[in-house]
């Protein structure tokens, strides 16, 4: 809300044009945020909107977009949302092919809304009911989205021609989801010269974004600055005691200030006596029944986004059953429409934390099928170790739904150690519980697929509980044959795992035949295209790579719209040796994703396997532009360094690739080759010793180490290393190289048995001879 009296502070205005110059002047790696921080009230946002508007800076503000960061009024994407919104209306209306670029990004993060320059229709995801909905997006989606929604913003601003602001005020209270794509603006840097972000913040703001802003702190209200702004409003000249001690209730602040010169018009000014909240108390007192309860529901119905302090106390002491019953009508209002998921604070406004919970589901719902999950976990996760909530009655409801799917994406999150105790707890209070199918398929999968160590034993007796509760308990559910396929369908997968691949592809198929059979090609489409995609993978897994391919094609003709499946096959096609095939369907999937980091990373591997190290490099690096902290693209650009002759440069991705993966062995392997190369033997072992410990029978870098260890004078520990390698790996190069060292040691036996092994193993014959020559002249010399 707009303030009832204007806080601007013109003598701000300079300190914020020093913040300016330090963020305009800063190098490729300096700031790209201006953050502005001070108290509650202290008049940040009419400030830095006045200064925006003032000569010395519009023409550099061009158009000014404002909001609310408080994602609790005003959504996920609150602060974000104002400027997104006006792009996608000006691209629909002036350049249409921006929108239609980046659609895969913003109709999955814009669920609600339709745009007429949209070309793709939406997968199955995007179109299934809510009961079928038994795809969900992985925990990394929400990456995807945000870089594609930057890429659309950077687009449409670079088209624009002129400057842009973006203000997000509250910027303390924002998002998990639009704090990520802070960090993305911060990280990939264009944007951020496109568009002034501008960051107001109560307190002291993250300290991430903080890393990227030049800062400048709104101090309290001087005395001649509160003097000045009291004129401003128009209120009468004060005595000198009085104003002193109004300037020292109101902390500096303005929004205080303002609220007791409006005490003090209503008679109510004791400063020197009286706390800050009673004079707000008193004056709330005198204004009556009505005019108090108007303020409130004015409050309410503009979803608790004014900060006048007189306001937000009368909401603070009014009673709290009428409080609530305003948020229920709000609540009634918005319910089932797009904004009520942008609103939570109506939901949160309720006293009892059950009804909170209950009120709250269809949100939870929603954010879920975006694929939000830390905002969603942010919102919810104080319900989940609630053991009263978690048993609401009666096992059927939304609510109970709510915390299944948490437990879903917590399993997928690689927390399957706290998601399955609050399967177990569901099962046991509700065992006839329509949502008993899903518990248990969830528990085999849980214990099969996403703990680790698996414990398929334990999935088993859950997929077998899970089909013998649907045979006796469960014929008359609703959805019996569908869900029934579906719990055939884990056991499957358990089955796959378990190396019976005969009675799981038997499962698959039956599955598939008996849900076309029965509901069409229409019906379920999203689970039938899940269960044609399983079989296609288990086809795959039994090397039946004909088979396989028929079916991921019959896989895509079910929901041609969802790039994961083109992903997959062109994988497979790949393994096969099917080059181009896998790089048009590499294609396929790349355009009908949001920016899929791991098609391009796929596709570098091909890329790398053809030779064509231009093109792997492309795509290694858009891997990174997309997900900095994705070890195999930093370990393939390395590689690709190391293959040019370009150490220095390899290291640089390889200490990345380290840091984003310490356990991955073979960077550490790559980083030691590179090190040795650079002369630093030290660091060279350290690395190689390192990778060998993470992957003992990482061969390679048994042999590079060896061949360390030998440089730096040590030729017994590089006999040690070898003997490893080839104990460990055919490769004739590791015996070549033994035999050599053998040979540099006196050891000519050693040296011609295993002379003899490089020829069995099919060692260089260039090689051969070499080795050859060289043990006639040891035996000459030693003859002599």
């Amino acid at each position: 809300m707009t303030a009832l009296h204007p806080r601007v502070r013109p003598a701000f205005f300079a300190e914020l044009d020093n913040a300016e110059r330090r963020l305009e002047s800063a190098g490729p790696d300096g700031p790209v945020f201006l953050l502005v921080t001070s108290p509650d009230g202290a008049g940040k946002a009419d400030t830095v909107r006045a200064w925006l508007a003032s000569a010395a800076s519009a023409r550099r503000a061009g158009t000014v977009v404002s909001g609310s960061g408080d994602k609790l009024t005003h959504g996920y994407l609150a602060g974000l949302q104002p400027l997104l919104d006006h792009a996608i209306a000006v691209a629909e209306a002036e350049a249409p092919e921006l929108v239609a670029a980046a659609e895969q990004s913003l109709k999955r993060l814009l669920p609600q809304r339709e745009s007429p320059a949209y070309r793709v229709p939406k997968d199955l995801t995007g179109v299934a009911s809510r009961d079928e909905r038994t795809r969900f997006y992985f925990h990394e989606y929400q990456g995807k989205l945000l870089n594609g929604v930057y890429e659309f913003l950077d687009a449409f601003l670079a088209r624009a021609g002129q400057p842009y602001t973006l203000v997000i005020d509250d910027a303390e209270r924002l998002s998990p989801t639009v704090t990520q794509f802070l960090d993305i603006v911060a990280r990939r840097r264009t944007l951020g010269r496109r568009v002034r972000i501008v960051l107001l913040v109560n307190g002291e703001p993250d300290v991430a974004l903080a890393e990227h802003a030049a800062r400048a702190a709104l101090p309290p209200l001087s005395k001649g600055e509160a003097r000045e702004l009291i004129e401003t409003w128009g209120f009468g000249s004060l005595a000198d005691k009085q104003f002193d001690n109004l300037w020292r209730l109101s902390q500096g602040r303005p929004a205080r200030l303002s609220a007791l010169l409006r005490c003090l018009d209503a008679k109510v000014s004791l400063p020197d006596y009286l706390t800050f909240e009673t004079h707000l108390d008193l004056y709330l007192s005198l204004l009556g029944e009505r005019p108090r309860y108007d303020l409130l529901e004015r409050y309410v119905r503009a979803h608790c986004s004014d900060d006048d302090p007189i306001v937000l106390r009368n909401y603070e002491t009014y009673d709290a059953g009428t409080r609530e019953r305003v948020h229920r009508e709000v609540l009634a209002g918005l319910a089932g429409g797009p904004e009520e998921v942008l609103h939570p604070i109506h939901h949160l406004g309720l006293r009892d934390a059950a009804d909170r919970m209950v009120a709250l589901a269809p949100l939870s719902i929603s954010l879920q099928e975006i694929g939000l999950y830390d905002t969603w976990f942010d919102l919810f996760s104080r319900f989940w170790a609630d053991p009263q909530l978690r048993t609401l009655p009666g096992g059927g409801q939304t609510h109970n739904l709510v915390y299944l799917r948490m437990s879903f994406v917590l399993y997928s999150l690689g927390l399957a150690h706290v998601s399955i105790p609050y399967l177990d707890t569901f099962y046991q209070h509700f065992p006839q519980s329509l949502y008993t199918p899903t518990v248990l398929y969830s528990q085999s999968m849980a214990h099969g697929r996403y703990q680790s160590p698996p414990d398929l034993d334990t999935a088993e007796r859950f997929a077998l509980l899970n089909l013998e509760k649907l045979g006796t308990e469960f014929q008359d559910h609703p959805k019996y044959e569908y869900i029934k396929v579906f719990a055939e369908n884990a056991l499957a997968y358990i089955r796959a795992r378990q190396g019976r691949m005969d009675e799981a592809l038997a499962l698959c198929t039956e599955g598939m035949d008996r849900m076309q059979k029965i509901y069409g090609d229409e019906k379920y489409a999203l689970h039938q295209s899940i269960l044609v995609y399983n079989t296609a993978q288990i086809y795959e897994m039994v090397k039946d790579f004909p088979k396989a391919y028929e079916v991921y094609q019959r896989t895509i003709g079910l929901d041609p719209n969802y790039g994961e499946y083109a992903n997959d096959l062109a994988n497979m096609l790949q393994r096969t040796g099917r080059f181009e095939e896998a790089l048009e369907y590499y294609e396929r999937a790349i355009e009908l994703c949001p920016p899929y980091y791991e098609a391009h990373l796929n596709r570098a591997r091909l890329h790398t396997q053809r030779g064509d190290s231009d093109s792997a490099e492309r795509d290694f690096r858009r891997v990174v532009e997309l997900k900095p902290g994705e070890a195999r693209a930093h370990l393939g650009l390395g590689v690709l360094h190391l293959k040019r002759g370009n150490p220095a440069e390899a290291l640089v991705s390889l200490d990345a690739a380290v840091y984003h993966d310490p356990r991955n062995a073979q960077a550490w392997s790559n980083r030691g080759l590179a090190q040795s190369e650079l002369g630093r033997a030290d660091e060279a072992e350290e690395s190689l010793r390192t990778a060998v410990a993470r992957n003992p029978k990482l061969t390679e870098a048994w042999n590079n180490l060896a061949h360390v260890l030998h440089t730096s004078g040590r030729p017994q520990e590089s006999l040690s290393c070898l003997d490893r390698a080839v104990q460990l790996s055919d490769d004739p190069d590791y015996v070549y190289n033994r035999a050599v060292l053998r040979l540099e040691l006196g050891d000519t036996a050693g040296a011609r048995a295993d002379t003899e092994l490089a020829a069995e193993r099919g060692a260089d014959a260039v090689d051969l001879a070499d080795l050859h020559a060289r043990l006639s002249n040891a035996s000459a010399s030693a003859a002599d």
